[in-house]
């Protein structure tokens, strides 16, 4: 079977998915409105509707007593259809749910958005009822896909369901967990939502597996850091071996539609180009901050956090790997070292977009280290001053109005950096 990105390798005749690239999640044919706001499975930033105490099916306009395709299904006027995060919602339930080469479309306003299948967990839903087993297959996939950050980290996914199948993958060789649940109903008051850690080998990955995790949608069913494959727990009967590690877990907390996940820790994290980021200092909890408190200021400062656009920043991809990091509040200016400064205590600014090298940012993981301090977070590094080029907090201060420098990595929590979408 040839799956075209980012769905990638067929593993003993079924399909394990390898989520590793881009692509456009929704199409709207009408000019002047927004196309794809994600464009990785794994970026999903947050599950639109889906509260602790509201299963997704009971709010915002969806039922899986009806097709998605038709009216009562999922409604054209009201719920999820009528805003961005809604639609991005609507674009990873059809993506988990119908088959390549299958989609659906909706008319909101005058407009039409056209969602488009990859995984095919639920096909029935597309004209017909989502039963039980089609909503935990598609629940174990929309929780397995989020990342509360928008940033895209490789996955590689093993089930029992037989559309992804076994097979681990050399690539990706740590567990990092499982998910399982019914995100369209509730139970006790709450909505059984569900995740557990793999046997610890990782760091948090931000955005990830965790219920720490701002805006996560799950938890884990034995409290903090239970452990998937601890006594009692999941289970491992049915599932294959490779190298003598089984490939997953073929049931967890009486739900037999489980989601293994595993990845590697080695890893380029991807920004959506469509997504508003902000970046929080971890030593400080400041925001960064372009000064808008003067006339024509290039100063780049750390700040208490606001919903200003001058601390949102959008990554617009570079061949290499790199990024520019450009200010929403003026989508000409980028984050900059002065041209042919590159020693350490040289303070970043913003200046107009040109391409160049000093305005190319590469964005690491912090995983290799071994504090726990640093391990969920991301360092910036320029790609003029590869060696004393980490964007930084100096002095390891704490005071608004700081303007952020660059060093060698030491390191020290001033000099990482946390990453949220922006509302």
């Amino acid at each position: 079977m040839r799956v075209s990105p980012p769905l990638l390798g067929s593993i003993g005749g079924l399909l394990s998915l390898g989520i590793i690239g881009c692509q456009s999640d929704i199409v709207a044919t009408s000019e002047g409105v927004e196309g794809s706001a994600l464009t990785a499975d794994n970026g999903l930033s947050g599950i639109n509707g889906l509260s602790g105490i509201n299963g997704l099916s009971v709010t915002n306009g969806l039922s899986v007593t009806n097709g998605l395709s038709v009216t009562n299904g999922l409604s054209n006027t009201t719920g999820l259809i009528t805003s961005a995060d809604g639609r991005n919602t609507i674009s990873y339930l059809a993506k988990c749910a119908l088959p390549s080469g299958h989609s659906f479309t909706k008319i909101y306003n005058g407009v039409t958005y056209t969602f488009n299948g990859s995984l095919g967990l639920g096909p029935g839903w597309e004209t017909g009822a989502c039963d039980v087993t089609c909503q935990e297959r598609v629940s174990a996939c929309m929780m397995a896909l989020v990342n509360t950050t928008g940033v895209h980290v490789p996955l590689w996914l093993t089930s029992p369901i037989p559309q992804i199948g076994w097979g681990q993958n050399a690539s990706y060789p740590d567990l990092e967990g499982a998910f399982f649940g019914n995100i369209f109903t509730t139970s006790g008051g709450q909505v059984p939502a569900f995740y557990c850690e793999g046997p610890g080998q990782l760091g948090l990955v931000p955005g990830r597996i965790g219920a720490s995790q701002p805006g996560s949608p799950y938890r884990d069913p034995w409290g903090t850091d239970g452990r998937c494959g601890d006594v009692g727990h999941c289970s491992i009967t049915g599932a294959p071996t490779t190298g003598g590690k089984p490939d997953g877990y073929s049931s967890c907390y009486g739900y037999s539609n489980v989601i293994t996940v595993w990845r590697n820790s080695a890893y380029t994290p991807v920004f959506d180009a469509k997504l508003k980021y902000m970046l929080t200092n971890v030593r400080s909890g400041k925001r960064m901050d372009w000064d808008d408190a003067v006339t024509n200021s290039t100063a780049v400062q750390q700040w208490t956090a606001s919903t200003n656009n001058n601390q949102q920043w959008q990554f617009v991809s570079e061949s290499g790997g790199t990024y520019h990091i450009v200010s929403v509040k003026a989508t000409s200016q980028c984050l900059e070292l002065p041209v042919g400064k590159t020693a350490a205590g040289t303070n970043v600014q913003m200046a107009p977009c040109t391409g160049a090298t000093n305005q190319s940012w590469t964005v690491k993981t912090t995983d290799g280290i071994t504090a726990t301090a640093y391990g969920q977070y991301f360092k910036f590094v320029n790609a003029a001053s590869p060696t004393t080029g980490f964007l930084e907090t100096p002095g390891a201060s704490t005071v608004d109005g700081t303007r952020l420098d660059i060093a060698a990595f030491a390191p020290t929590t001033s000099q990482v950096w946390s990453i949220s979408v922006a509302p």
